[in-house]
C-alpha cells in the first residue's frame, strides 16, 4: 500500500512503515482485532510513537488505560438487524412473502450481533436459502451453521464461532466454567448473587471443566471471574447482574462434548434450584422470582429434554406457584401438569409429593373455573396423606381445606362447614393458635358463616385473622389485603358503610402496590370498593339505596 522497498522482512517493514507515518502526517492508522493482552501490550507499546494521525483500535478487550478512549460498540437494533437481512440476501434468497418477518424472527434469534447477522447473511445467499429454511437450519444444525465460513463470501476472516474460540481459550477455569454455565439460562439479566451464593456448586462444575481440559488450577472468586469475562466482552454487567449474548450461548454449547452435554445440564439446574426460594407463591420471595423466572423456564426445558426427573420437578412446580400466585394460569398449568407425572414415574402414584402436585393443579383448575376437574384431584391428594401420615397431620388439614372451600363455593355449605372447622382444630392444634395457617381456616371458616347468614360468629374470625396476618406478614402483604377485603365486605353487608370504606381502599392500595393493578385479586377488589362508594352514593340520594355487591378474594 505505501510502496516500500522493505516490504519483505518483517521488522524491516515495521520500521519503514513508522517512518514513513512520521514523515507524512494526516494519516488514520486502524489496529483491528486486538483481542489478546499480548496484542494489547503491543499495541500500548507502539502508540507513543505514533504522532501525526490518528490511530483507531478495534478490540473485544476492556481493559485499556484511561489515557486510551473507548467507546463501546452496542449490537444493532432489531429493525436495523432485519433491514441487513433483507438488503445482504436480497437477489440471492429463496423469497416468500413473509420475508419481513421471518427476518425480524432471525434478527432475533441473533440479538443485533453485526458478525452473527453478516455470517447468516452470507451463507443464506451462498446456500439460496430461504429465511424459514435457514431458521431451520439454525434450530437443527446452530453448531455447523454458527462455525460455517467462506471468507469469499463473508469478506471477514473467520466464523462467529472461531473468532469468540480465542477469548473462550484464554479464560481461567472459573470464568470458563461460569460461562459455559450460562449457556442453559436465558439470555435476560442474570443475578450475580446465583452464583456467589452457590459457589460449592460452581467448584463442582469446575471439576467438571478440569476433566475435559486437564487444567489443575484451583477456583477463583466469583467475582474475580466476572470481571475476567467482561474484561473479553463475553459478558455486559450491570447493577447486581450481568448478561450472556444469545449467539455467545449458543456458540457455548455447541463446543460442550455430546457425552458431558447432561452433566453441565445438572449442574445449571442445581444452581438455579438452589438459588430459588422456596414458597413461591408469597410475595416476600418476588423480588427473588422476578429476576429467576426466565432463567428457572430455561434450564427446565433443557433438563427435561435429557430426562433429568431431579429437581426438575420441583423446579418446575415452584415456577408453576409464582406463575399461579401471579394470575397467569396459562403459563402455570403445564408446569403443574409436567412436575405432577414427574413425581408419579419417581416415585409412585401414592407418595406425598404427588399429592403437593394435585393439590396445585387442583387449586389452579379451581382458579380457573373448572370445579369438576378440581374436585377429584383434591379427593385423590387427601387419600394419599391420610395413608402417608394419620388424620391429624397439618398436610392432611391442608387437602382438608382445599376440598371444603371447593364444597363451599359448589353450594355444598353442610358437607363444607364440619370439614372447615376439622381444619381449623388441627391446624391450632399442630400450629399454634397465631400461625398464617390458621388465619387462612378463620377466613374460610368466616365466609361460610357469612354465607349462611351468621354474620355476628363470622365477624370475630375474620377480625381475629387480620391480627394474625399483619403480625405474622406486616401491614403490606397481601394476606392483610383479603382480610381486609373479606371484613370490610362483611361491614358493608351490615351497612357499616363508613367503616368499609377506608378499609376497602387500603385492601386495594395493598393489592396494587404488591401485586400490580392488573392482577385478578386487585381486580376484585377495585370492584368492591366501586360497590361501595356506589351505595353511601345511594343513601344520600333518591332513589332508596339498592342491596350492594361483591366478591371474597
Amino acid at each position: 500500500l505505501l510502496n516500500l522497498e522493505e516490504r519483505k522482512a518483517e521488522e524491516a517493514t515495521v520500521h519503514a512503515v513508522l517512518g514513513w507515518l512520521k514523515a507524512n502526517p494526516g494519516w488514520l492508522l486502524i489496529l483491528d482485532n486486538v483481542d489478546s493482552p499480548e496484542a494489547e501490550s503491543a499495541v500500548l507499546a507502539l502508540l507513543p510513537g505514533l504522532t501525526g494521525g490518528r490511530v483507531l483500535i478495534t478490540s473485544r478487550l476492556r481493559s485499556w488505560p484511561p489515557w486510551v478512549h473507548t467507546e463501546p460498540l452496542d449490537t444493532i437494533s432489531l429493525e436495523e438487524a432485519r433491514d441487513f437481512l433483507l438488503k445482504r440476501t436480497d437477489g440471492h434468497r429463496r423469497t416468500a412473502p413473509d420475508d419481513a418477518d421471518r427476518a425480524w424472527n432471525l434478527a432475533e434469534k441473533l440479538d443485533g450481533l453485526p458478525l452473527a447477522l453478516e455470517q447468516a447473511g452470507a451463507y443464506i445467499v451462498h446456500t439460496r436459502l430461504s429465511f424459514v429454511k435457514y431458521l431451520g437450519v439454525w434450530e437443527k444444525e446452530s453448531k455447523g451453521v454458527l462455525e460455517w465460513h467462506n471468507e469469499t463470501v463473508m469478506g471477514y476472516p473467520s466464523s462467529v464461532a472461531a473468532t469468540w474460540k480465542a477469548s473462550f481459550d484464554r479464560l481461567k477455569p472459573t470464568a470458563a466454567t461460569l460461562l459455559r454455565l450460562c449457556a442453559f439460562l436465558a439470555p435476560e439479566p442474570i443475578p450475580e448473587e446465583m452464583f456467589e451464593s452457590k459457589k460449592n456448586y460452581v467448584e463442582d462444575a469446575c471439576k467438571l471443566l478440569r476433566s475435559e481440559t486437564g487444567h489443575e488450577d484451583g477456583v477463583g472468586s466469583i467475582h474475580e471471574a466476572l470481571a475476567e469475562l467482561e474484561s473479553y466482552s463475553l459478558i455486559s454487567r450491570q447493577k447486581g447482574t450481568f448478561t450472556v449474548h444469545r449467539v455467545v450461548q449458543e456458540v457455548l454449547q455447541s463446543r460442550i462434548p455430546p457425552e458431558r452435554l447432561l452433566d453441565w445440564t445438572e449442574a445449571a439446574l442445581k444452581i438455579v434450584n438452589g438459588y430459588a426460594p422456596f414458597d413461591a407463591d408469597d410475595v416476600r420471595t418476588w423480588p427473588v422470582w422476578n429476576g429467576l423466572r426466565p432463567h428457572a423456564a430455561r434450564v427446565i426445558l433443557l433438563a427435561d429434554e435429557v430426562d433429568l426427573t431431579e429437581p426438575t420437578g420441583r423446579l418446575m412446580s415452584q415456577l408453576g406457584l409464582y406463575l399461579d400466585a401471579r394470575g397467569l394460569y396459562a403459563e402455570a398449568e403445564p408446569l403443574y401438569r409436567r412436575s405432577l407425572a414427574i413425581d408419579e414415574a419417581s416415585f409412585g402414584s401414592d407418595h406425598p409429593n404427588v399429592a403437593i402436585r394435585l393439590n396445585n393443579l387442583a387449586q389452579l383448575l379451581q382458579n380457573t373455573n373448572r370445579l369438576s376437574e378440581a374436585e377429584p384431584l383434591m379427593r385423590r391428594a387427601l387419600d394419599i396423606d391420610e395413608a402417608s401420615f394419620g388424620s391429624d397431620h397439618p398436610d392432611v388439614a391442608i387437602d382438608l381445606h382445599n376440598l371444603a372451600w371447593l364444597l363451599k363455593i359448589t353450594n355444598r355449605l353442610s358437607e363444607a362447614e364440619p370439614l372447615m372447622r376439622r381444619v381449623l382444630a388441627v391446624d391450632e392444634a399442630s400450629l399454634g393458635s397465631k400461625h398464617p395457617n390458621v388465619a387462612i381456616r378463620l377466613n374460610n371458616l368466616a365466609q361460610l358463616l357469612k354465607a349462611t347468614n351468621r354474620l355476628s360468629e363470622a365477624e370475630p374470625l375474620m377480625r381475629r385473622a387480620l391480627d394474625i396476618d399483619e403480625a405474622s406478614f406486616g401491614s403490606e402483604h397481601p394476606e392483610v389485603a383479603r382480610d381486609l377485603n373479606n371484613l370490610a365486605r362483611l361491614l358493608q353487608d351490615t351497612n357499616r358503610l363508613s367503616e368499609a370504606e377506608p378499609m376497602m381502599r387500603r385492601a386495594v392500595e395493598i393489592f396494587e402496590r404488591s401485586l400490580g393493578s392488573d392482577h385478578p385479586k386487585t381486580r376484585i377488589a377495585q370492584r368492591n370498593l366501586a360497590a361501595i362508594l356506589a351505595e353511601i352514593a345511594s343513601q344520600n340520594a333518591p332513589p332508596p339505596p339498592a342491596p350492594g355487591g361483591g366478591d371474597s378474594v
